[in-house]
């Protein structure tokens, strides 16, 4: 029981909250056939806020009012691990212009996901193991502009909190070494119960969930409890709980995942100059959410891939075509960038902050909002907006098996490599990883980054002591 316990109230590493993730994804695709869809449902979600309060439609134009059991989920998991581990993240105090970018990020990321046709989660977790080649794009066309994001942060001092999450213990332990103080969103003195931005954004917070439930109760939409089947409502929120929990417990994130590899090519200096924070550096460079969205990524495509040519399923499509027709178009080469921008100025990508929304990250809450807003040009003008970015294609194939000849024997070979492509990948991150932190790779895979980071700090004063 004392084993049990302590691993439910200890941080988790990557590698586990990329497993939660990642079954998470499998569980969906084996009853609904699809990738578990994100962004949509928080836009009917916000509709309900005109519906039941402010009675207009800028929203509920073009998204019918109702709850995304998968996003109530996620929340009920950020709040689980708050719990069980018992320390909400109301404590954490970030500076104003931290606030102020986190709230352009979630409008920036939330315009993005209507030009990308979905959030990160979306082409990352379920695009990328289905072969998308739209999937691939986005998020090759996201990693600079992320990169260009951090810089911003950095120049605004704000590179330094740049975290996967602030742990108490860790973060009282940096601040009795000095490291970096300024960005290490601890203040003794802080009382958030007084802090007027903090209080303004949870009531929105509070606002828009009873008004989602409300819309559940009513059961008028098809999501909501009478219009969806108690097993359903069951199974979707207890998928989101699994991506709410491993987030919650990790830090897991789909942006910056893909950019921790690149900071391999980074000096130690230039990580000082930015003031990034020592144990971002430790996680970037050791790779562990890059490791851990392979973990998610490769249960997911393994799931698919056995399905497709064992079971005789079909490949899921993550296009959202439309009338269009389009596999690839200009909405993608724009939106993938404005995804990257967003998750940095967040800190963190979409589903990453409806975990910390239930972990009471004051970042979480000012995205939110953000979102709102984000959604409300495409909401307005769609029409336009679709005939622009929609109708100028580049290619009509939806996946890159697509480009292959149509033999089954080629395509199954393809997919194969692919996914022994992306073994590959994870056994080298896990090799390069270890190595940098200097932990073996049981070590890598089992602790914390927050131990792995304790650890070394430990070896290095105790090294400068000598």
């Amino acid at each position: 029981r004392s084993e049990m316990r302590n691993i439910l109230t200890k941080p988790w590493s990557f590698i586990w909250g990329g497993f939660l993730v990642g079954l998470a994804e499998v569980l969906y695709f084996l009853k609904y056939d699809t990738p578990i869809p994100i962004t949509t449902g928080l836009a009917k979600m916000f509709a309900t806020l005109e519906e039941n309060i402010t009675k207009t439609d800028f929203i509920a134009r073009t998204y019918s009012a109702d709850i995304h059991w998968v996003v109530m989920g996620i929340i009920i998991g950020g709040c689980s691990v708050a719990l069980i581990e018992r320390e909400r993240k109301t404590w954490v105090r970030y500076p104003l212009r931290v606030a102020i970018l986190a709230f352009i990020g979630g409008i920036i990321f939330g315009f993005g996901t209507r030009l990308a046709q979905g959030c990160t989660a979306w082409h990352y977790l379920g695009g990328i193991p289905g072969m998308s080649l739209t999937s691939i794009v986005v998020a090759i066309v996201s990693i600079p502009f992320a990169y260009l994001a951090f810089m911003l942060m950095a120049k605004m001092n704000a590179g330094g909190f740049m975290k996967h999450h602030e742990v108490k213990a860790t973060v009282q332990k940096c601040h009795e070494l000095e490291y970096n103080t300024e960005t290490l969103s601890y203040d003794p003195e802080y009382k958030p119960y007084k802090d007027p931005v903090r209080l303004i954004f949870t009531a929105f917070f509070l606002l828009l969930i009873a008004s989602v439930f409300w819309t559940a109760v009513k059961g008028e939409s098809p999501n909501s409890i009478g219009g969806l089947p108690w097993v359903e409502i069951f199974l979707k929120g207890f998928v989101g709980f699994l991506v709410g929990f491993g987030i919650a417990k990790s830090g897991f994130g789909t942006e910056c995942a893909v950019m921790s590899p690149k900071s391999l090519l980074m000096k130690p200096k230039h990580f000082e100059a930015m003031k990034v924070a020592k144990i971002t550096q430790t996680m970037f460079t050791g790779m562990m959410p890059f490791a851990g969205l392979l973990v998610a990524i490769i249960m997911f495509n393994l799931t698919i891939l056995f399905t497709w040519i064992v079971l005789g399923w079909d490949v899921p499509v993550v296009v959202e075509a439309g009338r269009y027709k389009w596999g690839f178009h200009l909405g993608h080469l724009i939106g993938g960038p404005l995804l990257g921008i967003g998750s940095v100025l967040m800190l963190g990508c979409e589903i990453r902050t409806y975990s910390r929304l239930g972990m009471a990250y004051l970042t979480g809450l000012t995205a939110l909002p953000g979102f709102m807003l984000g959604y409300l040009p495409y909401s307005l003008y769609q029409d336009r907006i679709d005939e622009f970015f929609f109708s100028r294609g580049f290619m009509k194939e939806k996946n890159m098996l697509e480009l292959l000849p149509d033999n089954p024997y080629i395509q199954y070979g393809f997919a194969i490599l692919y996914s022994a492509m992306l073994i590959t990948l994870l056994i080298w991150a896990i090799k390069k990883g270890s190595q940098i932190t200097k932990v073996s790779r049981k070590e890598y895979i089992t602790k914390s980054t927050d131990e792995i980071f304790l650890k070394g700090l430990h070896e290095e004063n105790a090294g400068g002591v000598r």
